[in-house]
């Protein structure tokens, strides 16, 4: 998890659970509490995420956490079943599911209560999904997604918006250094036609591991003919920049790789002219969601957490599985992996969250106009009976306010909680004044 996430351990976790010794005080395995001010710089972030969606025109939709077995199952690409949370729900009997991914969910929507609207349904989401994760370094099931799909358009100008606005969504939150990387899986999903299902599995994570010498061991023993031993080995070396796509079309010679390649290069061409080219790469050897995708898919990457920041694709089959067959495409962001390459590339959301402070001191009147004088500036403000200031600073420091502004005779003491820097203020101060002290309250704001 991102550095800002770690659990800050207190003195109340020897406490928990003294008087019930068997009542099991921590979350289920793999969940977790997100405590303030963790859960704000998340909730600021997926915000951010999700206004540059809705600036390109993508709508907002809720949906539940749980649902019925059968209808996400019917929906689910990349996520292994044996990852699924499954339950009895009381009401019906039937077998239900946290959800694992929202993709199904989405299609479940435009399939039913949006088919009275014309397409394309450019729609967006948020909130958690649960999945086992087994075998992962990392044990959390609980992951926070948001995302975009866009339904009903086919063709390289809807893949390449889809892209454009996962980047403009990074850029505005202030990542800058990342790449997303290109793939098409209909180039090497025909050749894996040729290989064992059991295995199959083996067989893609070595390629996209690049490892040639254990792929042609593993495709021998699996019985593959050496023309399609060939085929595979040969997908190994083509990733890299966009001269990819020219070495590629020397050395694959059949019409169905070409006609491939062909969207491929379109969707990069449509990335070039938004001005995204510098941020392209493309790795044809990525053929991990060859069962769930149909055409280009994506993955954004950069330094930190050791996962995508994100990953998305063309899914032109799901619909169907819902009786209302449309193309569509989309991309989610994993709001975790998203804050750990902000944190790793130095970026801080905290400085952008609003400035919290601590109104104490003088009589319930005072404290509650000073409270509503810095309100008045933006601020967030918990006003406290506090009989001293030391009270007054325990407090506000163990919940992470900025800022203790303490009442007194003719005016109030004003402590910066990250420092301890403190000014005094004399009178009500005007506008200007107020605007640089809530400037001030911040480090590095010296004025």
């Amino acid at each position: 998890m991102p550095p800002s996430a770690r659990k800050r351990r207190t003195g109340s976790d020897a406490r928990l659970g003294a008087s019930s010794p068997d009542l099991p005080m921590t979350p289920p395995g793999g969940m977790r509490d997100l405590l303030p001010p963790a859960s704000m710089t998340r909730t600021l972030l997926w915000q951010g995420l999700m206004e540059t969606f809705d600036m390109y025109g993508y709508q907002r939709v809720t949906t539940p956490p749980v649902e019925y077995a059968q209808v996400i199952e019917r929906g689910l690409g990349t996520v292994d079943r044996r990852d699924l949370v499954r339950f009895i729900e009381p009401d019906s009997g039937e077998v239900a599911l946290l959800r694992p991914d929202m993709t199904p969910q989405i299609a479940r929507i435009v399939a039913t209560r949006l088919q009275d609207r014309p397409a394309p349904w450019r729609l967006c989401y948020e909130g958690t999904i649960v999945r086992r994760r087994r075998g992962r370094a990392r044990k959390q099931h609980q992951v926070l997604q948001c995302g975009i799909e866009c339904v009903g358009l086919k063709g390289p100008e809807a893949d390449a918006e889809v892209i454009e606005v996962a980047v403009r969504a990074c850029e505005e939150v202030g990542l800058e250094d990342f790449l997303v990387e290109l793939a098409q899986v209909k180039i090497g999903a025909e050749v894996l036609e040729h290989v064992p299902a059991n295995a199959r599995l083996a067989v893609i994570d070595t390629l996209a591991a690049k490892d040639a010498t254990r792929l042609e061991k593993l495709l021998k023993d699996a019985g593959v003919s050496a023309p399609e031993r060939r085929r595979l080995l040969m997908l190994c070396d083509l990733y890299g920049d966009r001269s990819v796509l020219g070495d590629a079309r020397r050395r694959l010679k059949n019409s169905a790789a070409r006609r491939a390649l062909d969207e491929l290069e379109r969707v990069v061409e449509r990335l070039a002219d938004a001005g995204l080219g510098d941020r392209v790469a493309i790795d044809l050897s990525d053929l991990r969601r060859h069962s769930y995708y149909t055409g280009v898919s994506m993955t954004l990457l950069a330094a930190g957490p050791g996962e995508p920041l994100g990953m998305g694709g063309r899914y032109d089959d799901l619909l169907r599985r819902y009786d209302a067959p449309a193309p569509a495409t989309g991309f989610a962001f994993e709001v975790d992996n998203v804050l750990w390459a902000l944190s790793e590339a130095g970026v801080s959301l905290e400085g952008k969250l609003p400035l919290r402070a601590v109104v104490a001191g003088g009589s319930y009147a005072q404290r509650r106009a000073t409270a509503e004088l810095w309100r008045s500036r933006g601020a967030r403000v918990a006003v406290i009976p506090a009989k001293t200031a030391a009270e007054a600073k325990r407090y506000a420091k163990a919940w992470d306010y900025d800022l203790l502004v303490w009442n007194q005779r003719g005016g109030a003491r004003l402590t910066r909680l990250a420092d301890g820097r403190a000014r005094t203020l004399e009178g009500e101060p005007g506008a200007e004044l107020l605007a640089k002290l809530v400037s001030w309250a911040r480090i590095g704001n010296e004025t």
